[in-house]
């Protein structure tokens, strides 16, 4: 059985973080669960150049706002050769979606448009970067997605691979932390997380996942992922 811990001291902030209730989480996975995620999330891997923009997309309409809208939001975008260069048409969609902080959104979602399509393998991991690394030069260089949104970004690109996690409000619940008072452990929080994961073999991304859709109430991410499905997930997916 993986040895763990049950507190963690940051010693610039003084803050203790309770680590026991996420390692009773990771003690609860199955592996029906890790297989069928990992298997799914594999096969939603974006592809091409355009699968990774519209991850970015899903990035930037999941900002503030709830699941539920956050899909709407990238439903009306997602067709991003219907818009590019038409910024008034993407604000328009993004007031349609009722996701808010619309002038913003635009404003960022042009940037990253712009740059992106400008050098999209600025975007790729090289082979020689760290994660971290590669989140930070990710972070550093594009508008509107901070630490935790530029690690979401990552994720849905490396969905089995990634070695960061998007740490959200829930997350730093789940240690004990709020996440506005506590923004400077998301480093400390992280660590421990991608040593659960590969003390249990789970891919971060995915035991995040895990964690989420429990928490929702469901066995799987398709409830909300459906929107990121192309060509043959038209098919039904069993959980098994």
């Amino acid at each position: 059985m993986p040895t763990t811990t049950t507190t963690t001291t940051n010693s610039k902030t003084n803050n203790r973080i309770d680590t026991s209730v996420a390692e009773a989480f990771f003690a609860s996975l199955t592996e029906q669960e890790i297989k069928f995620q990992t298997s799914y999330w594999s096969a939603l891997q974006p592809i091409n150049d355009t699968e990774r923009f519209q991850r970015a997309l899903f990035a930037y309409t999941s900002v503030h706002t709830s699941w539920k809208s956050n899909i709407t939001a990238y439903s009306l975008i997602k067709d991003w050769w219907t818009w590019i260069n038409q910024w008034d048409i993407l604000d328009a969609k993004l007031r349609q979606s009722g996701a808010g902080l619309y002038n913003n959104r635009v404003r960022f979602i042009k940037d990253f448009s712009i740059k992106y399509w400008s050098d999209p393998s600025f975007y790729h991991k090289a082979d020689q970067e760290s994660w971290a690394t590669y989140r930070n030069r990710i972070e550093d260089n594009i508008l509107g997605l901070g630490m935790a949104k530029s690690s979401f970004f990552i994720e849905m690109l490396y969905p089995t691979t990634a070695e960061i996690t998007c740490l959200d409000t829930h997350l730093f619940q789940l240690y004990g932390l709020d996440q506005t008072k506590n923004a400077k452990m998301y480093q400390d929080i992280e660590a421990h997380w991608v040593r659960m994961c590969f003390e249990y073999n789970v891919p971060c991304y995915v035991a995040r996942c895990i964690y989420w859709d429990r928490k929702q109430g469901y066995k799987d991410s398709r409830y909300w992922s459906y929107v990121l499905e192309e060509g043959d997930f038209s098919q039904e997916i069993q959980y098994q």
